[in-house]
């Protein structure tokens, strides 16, 4: 599976073009959960590196890891202004977490690809004390009241494509890339998170959002 994902992504690189969609939709709310004083971020799924670039702006450094090569061989070529991220091809199964070395963890759209229960024990372990694990994911819908928000998200996001992102035509091989990939994705649903994050991170906040979405939010605790 790793690989498969690793592969797709590497397809989807090639082909990536700039624009809104449902993940930089939210960065400005995710940044405004980073601590007030952030020095190191790490960010697991980088992708281009378009989020690495706005933390890059309100910290020091930032760790920014991805499992596809030419994903960030892509986030390097369009980071070159950028002296403080740290861009690593690395599987973050088997990447080294250092002990609390990061005053923020980030991830967008990563984490419904990894086994949550074995790595959110590996991300509190590399928070700093008051460091701040903040997450985006995709959610899958349970009732009628998910059901019920398409009401809204639906048209509000035709709207959005119309207006932001006209300027793009995306090829068929982009389209099949991309069409290959969701082939196999799965994602939780909001209780199942709820569940997942609270039972290992206490007083987690799990919030849904209108693009099919889910974040995130647990500061750990400062010692005494």
């Amino acid at each position: 599976m790793i690989d498969k994902i690793r592969n797709d992504f590497d397809r989807i690189a090639l082909h990536d073009q700039q624009g809104w969609n449902h993940n930089n939709h939210y960065h400005r709310f995710l940044l405004k959960q980073l601590p007030a004083k952030c020095k190191t971020v790490l960010e697991i799924g980088c992708g281009t590196g378009e989020f690495s670039r706005l933390l890059a702006q309100y910290t020091d450094k930032v760790v920014a890891i991805d499992l596809s090569p030419n994903m960030i061989e892509v986030a390097k070529q369009r980071s070159r202004n950028y002296h403080n991220i740290d861009f690593q091809v690395a599987d973050i199964l088997q990447w080294n977490f250092p002990v609390e070395q990061f005053d923020a963890i980030a991830s967008i759209a990563t984490v419904h690809h990894l086994p949550l229960e074995n790595l959110l024990p590996s991300l509190k372990t590399a928070l700093k004390p008051s460091g701040r694990l903040i997450i985006l994911d995709l959610l899958e819908h349970e009732n009628l009241k998910d059901m019920l928000s398409d009401l809204i998200a639906v048209p509000l996001n035709w709207l959005l494509q119309q207006a932001l992102n006209r300027h793009i035509q995306q090829s068929p091989e982009a389209a099949e890339a991309m069409r290959e990939h969701l082939r196999t994705d799965k994602y939780l649903t909001l209780s199942q998170a709820q569940q997942i994050y609270t039972n290992t991170l206490k007083k987690a906040k799990v919030r849904k959002h209108l693009f099919w979405r889910y974040s995130v939010v647990w500061e750990k605790s400062a010692v005494v």
